[in-house]
């Protein structure tokens, strides 16, 4: 059964629909989790004392059991009278005990992606004079860039006194994408009633294909006290190395380039939980997110996405099953999330709720989460329409007692 689960999420392709994916290397991923997601987009904290967070590297030691980690989604955007839907991978992972109240994982999941494609309506006309045919022609263009960069990941996370624990994950950062230029001619010709008609002549075409590579590194700080909870998590990003290969159709593959990105991705994180009683609690965190800028010849509109700046706010209940039931316990969530992107020029301002529901069933080793997330994003500029979109997460982790014995030593 867990072969069958992999196949059908590797299946699944690395896509992003969204006017983010329009800027800089494209939309950034970092939340992959249903169990926080659902408490206003968060991903530190799930509700449940004993299960790991995807998104949170301090928190996997909490499980137990060796567990095969997964999460999908389905995004629905609506742009104007567009509607997007995308289907995507978010993470897969296998963890494991590797000690009393030690764990180590490895998997990988999506970090940059963009699948984007951009025609022009209008044409350019060319009079005969400057026409190498001698005749009128008109030109249009078109251009499209996907791909992007993933991540696969080793984490080690660690109970280190009763009320401190510590997580540090190492990731290697890969990817390649395409960024293809097509350039349309068409000849001109007019009725007897003067009216223009386009016929395709031709089209030229241009691509460049890069190769990335890099790593990240992440300290994350978890600390209890009392009824409270912090978790204080930095992620920095080394140089960004993009080998640049040109393509014409006139004269084929031309000679590799080198190239560095220097201003590093980066990120700081805070979060803080409340528990109100042993079935209710509150959680908040607060994100700031600095992006690695693209070349011109990665970035279709020169516009790069600077930094991301949110805040999160969710609440849960826990419902205790009874002993002798399949499930035993569930968890019902929502909340509320604001984010500003800043870009070159403009900013974009995104803000949304959550619901999420789970449930923790079969002699407490497995847990299943989904949840909703709706959103709207404004633009401070006339370039696009506001868009209205959805989310819908599902996350599975699927316990077994092997290497269990590794927590008696």
């Amino acid at each position: 059964m867990k072969l069958i689960y992999c196949l059908i999420l590797l299946s699944f392709s690395f896509s992003q629909t969204s006017t983010s994916s329009l800027n800089g290397f494209g939309s950034y991923v970092n939340r992959f989790d249903a169990s926080s997601i659902g408490m206003g987009d968060s991903k530190f904290f799930s509700g449940f004392s004993d299960r790991a967070n995807f998104s949170s590297s301090s928190s996997f030691w909490k499980s137990p059991f060796s567990n095969l980690i997964m999460s999908i989604d389905v995004h629905n955007y609506s742009l104007s009278n567009d509607n997007l839907v995308s289907n995507n991978f978010k993470m897969l992972s296998f963890s494991f005990p590797v000690g009393m109240n030690k764990a180590f994982s490895l998997g990988m999941n999506p970090l940059l992606r963009s699948n984007i494609s951009i025609s022009e309506l209008d044409y350019v006309f060319i009079p005969s004079q400057n026409s190498p045919t001698g005749n009128p022609l008109a030109h249009n263009t078109d251009y499209s860039f996907k791909g992007g960069i993933s991540e696969f990941y080793l984490l080690y996370s660690s109970l280190i006194t009763d009320n401190f624990s510590i997580g540090l994950r190492w990731s290697k950062l890969f990817g390649t994408s395409e960024y293809e230029y097509l350039l349309n001619l068409y000849n001109i010709s007019f009725d007897s009633n003067e009216n223009i008609s386009y016929n395709f002549n031709n089209t030229e075409s241009f691509s460049n294909n890069q190769e990335y590579s890099s790593q990240k590194y992440n300290l994350e700080l978890r600390y209890n006290f009392k009824k409270y909870e912090f978790v204080f998590s930095y992620s920095y990003t080394s140089p960004l190395e993009i080998s640049f290969t040109p393509f014409f159709d006139t004269l084929g593959s031309l000679n590799t380039e080198e190239y560095l990105v220097n201003n590093n991705l980066f990120e700081r994180d805070f979060g803080l939980k409340y528990e109100i009683n042993n079935n209710i609690g509150v959680v908040f965190e607060n994100h700031y997110y600095n992006s690695f800028n693209a070349y011109d010849f990665l970035n279709i509109l020169n516009n790069n996405i600077d930094n991301i700046k949110s805040n999160h706010l969710g609440a849960y209940f826990v419902d205790y099953k009874k002993s002798n039931s399949e499930i035993n316990k569930s968890i019902f969530k929502f909340g509320f999330f604001d984010k500003k992107y800043d870009l070159t020029g403009y900013s974009i301002s995104d803000k949304g709720f959550t619901l999420g529901y789970g449930i923790n069933y079969f002699k407490t080793k497995n847990f299943l989460d989904v949840s909703f997330k709706f959103g709207k994003k404004s633009f401070s500029n006339d370039i696009y329409n506001d868009e209205d979109y959805y989310q819908i997460v599902l996350s599975l982790i699927s316990g077994e007692k092997w290497f269990v014995n590794e927590r008696k030593k």
